[in-house]
């Protein structure tokens, strides 16, 4: 086996989401949202400490909410954060399915 070809069987036992593979199903992008979903309150708090704001349910869900729909929209700044947050293959793997598909839609989900 070259090194390409090993290259090409690590990218895909890693879950990596290259530009010639197939845009992901609107199914798999649910469950990304899903695998997503616990890192989205670590944002929340985040700009919570940042902001001075009162951390309360109400501020919570505020905040989750507005994540969540710029995680949906395939906004840079939010998955880039989140990227760095996961700690998982599964969490990156989620994630890139999220770029991939919301970048393919142009940002309509």
């Amino acid at each position: 086996m070259n090194l390409q070809e090993q290259i090409s069987r690590i990218q895909s036992m890693m879950g990596v989401i290259k530009e010639e593979q197939r845009k992901p199903s609107e199914e798999e992008f649910k469950q990304a949202m899903e695998d997503v979903k616990t890192i989205i309150p670590l944002i929340s708090h985040r700009i919570i400490d940042e902001e001075e704001l009162e951390h309360n349910e109400e501020t919570m869900v505020k905040l989750n909410k507005m994540i969540r729909q710029k995680v949906k929209e395939g906004n840079d700044e939010v998955l880039d954060e989140m990227w760095e947050l996961a700690g998982s293959s599964i969490m990156k793997n989620a994630i890139n399915i999220i770029t991939y598909y919301t970048n393919s839609n142009d940002g309509s989900v």
